[in-house]
């Protein structure tokens, strides 16, 4: 990916940085009624990549043309979310997708992500955002769930077009 976005060796090493990267666990209870609550609502993720391990047990959900599609999961593979740091250092050639988790009826849902962040400082520069940096983005994130009570994400950033 680097390679088809020209990105130059510092700009690769700075924007998918190995020191940055973290794996969480994520534990989804089984839920009697489980149309009546989300494991996570709908979101995007932060980071430039995120890698996912699910078995068995379902319940990820990608939008897609304003249309949810299940995932299903198969044993021993690997799910690659692109996040809302791909999509701007690529220009918006690579989208972060929107996806959920639902809560199964039956079993618990455990699923492993190992996400991929720039170095904090790094500036990441984009013909359709204004720059920042990973950090300025983290406290926008924070500022928007303070005031918004969810994250507004890149629209904080978006250059606004000249008219």
């Amino acid at each position: 990916m680097a390679m088809k976005l020209k990105l130059d060796e510092e700009q690769s090493k700075s924007n998918l940085s190995e020191s940055t990267g973290n794996i969480r666990v994520y534990r989804y209870p089984s839920c009697s009624i489980p149309d009546t609550a989300w494991g996570i609502d709908v979101h995007t993720d932060s980071s430039v990549l995120s890698i996912l391990y699910e078995c068995e047990v379902g319940g990820l959900e990608v939008l897609r043309d304003d249309e949810w599609f299940q995932v299903k999961p198969i044993c021993n593979t690997l799910i690659v979310n692109l996040g809302d740091m791909m999509q701007a250092i690529s220009n918006d050639n690579y989208k972060s997708v929107k996806h959920r988790v639902k809560l199964n009826k039956h079993k618990e849902r455990i699923s492993i992500c190992y996400f991929v962040f720039p170095d904090e400082d790094s500036v990441i520069r984009s013909s359709k955002y204004k720059p920042f940096t990973y950090n300025d983005f983290r406290a926008q994130v924070q500022e928007d769930i303070k005031t918004h009570g969810f994250k507004l994400g890149l629209e904080s950033f978006k250059l606004t077009e000249a008219l």
